[in-house]
């Protein structure tokens, strides 16, 4: 139940909450199968509290539930089997494009931390997650402030207009101290680092979910192959989306 990042960086190893957020680890395991995040940006640093990623569009507008990208590439193929290799479809057209928000809340406690994964609503509206998440970065971040108050149980709809934080889970490995690193990276007033900083892949370590109907026909129109053993090959893509 991991996820193995390659980024800019160096290597980061996410430690998956299925127990607490099933729905959401599932979709973040299928969208790194799908190669979803592959050159994708960490497109925001706040430095002392997170940064965000996630984003094929890199600018916190983008991203879909695999449910969503399985819609669209259906769509988009309709007519032309190879236009989905070519250019990205738009996600935006999917009923399914975003999750509910239901999952583990975090609570104050647990968002003070450094490492924890939350997954990301867009705008902060209830039921719109959907590919993008972020990671605390330090301890003491302030995050607690911002977020509906919780004590780490069941996410529910009155989010009493804040932001409501619910797990992805932890990041178990930074041996070459990855979030120190983005922690200090240099950004313009809105927190879009100077450097070209991104997730170049994202690596199923393993995944104890079955995939969603259509998914096998995703992944061939994505260039995705996969051996009778279930290791992923990734072909020659350059860019995520």
């Amino acid at each position: 139940m991991s996820i193995l990042f390659e980024t800019t960086f160096g290597d980061l190893v996410l430690d998956l909450d299925v127990d607490g957020s099933p729905a959401l680890c599932k979709n973040v395991l299928k969208l790194a199968k799908a190669r979803y995040y592959t050159n994708s940006l960490i497109y925001n640093v706040v430095p002392g509290r997170y940064c965000q990623m996630g984003d094929p569009k890199g600018d916190g507008t983008g991203g879909c539930s695999i449910f969503g990208l399985i819609d669209s590439y259906k769509k988009h193929s309709d007519d032309d089997v190879t236009s989905s290799i070519r250019s990205p479809p738009d996600v935006t057209q999917s009923q399914r494009r975003f999750l509910q928000s239901q999952g583990r809340l975090l609570s104050p406690d647990q968002l003070n931390q450094k490492g924890v994964v939350i997954a990301m609503e867009m705008g902060n509206v209830p039921h719109t997650i959907g590919s993008q998440f972020l990671i605390t970065l330090s301890e003491n971040n302030s995050l607690k402030d911002l977020t509906a108050a919780g004590n780490g149980g069941a996410a529910d709809d009155d989010n009493d207009g804040k932001a409501k934080h619910i797990s992805l889970g932890t990041i178990a490995e930074d041996s070459q101290n990855i979030l120190s690193k983005l922690n200090r990276a240099y950004c313009d007033d809105d927190g879009r680092p100077f450097a070209d900083i991104r997730i170049q892949r994202a690596l199923v370590i393993h995944d104890p979910f079955e995939d969603p109907p259509g998914m096998d026909e995703l992944l061939k129109r994505r260039g995705v192959a996969t051996t009778s053993d279930d290791v992923e090959l990734e072909n020659d893509m350059k860019e995520g989306y």
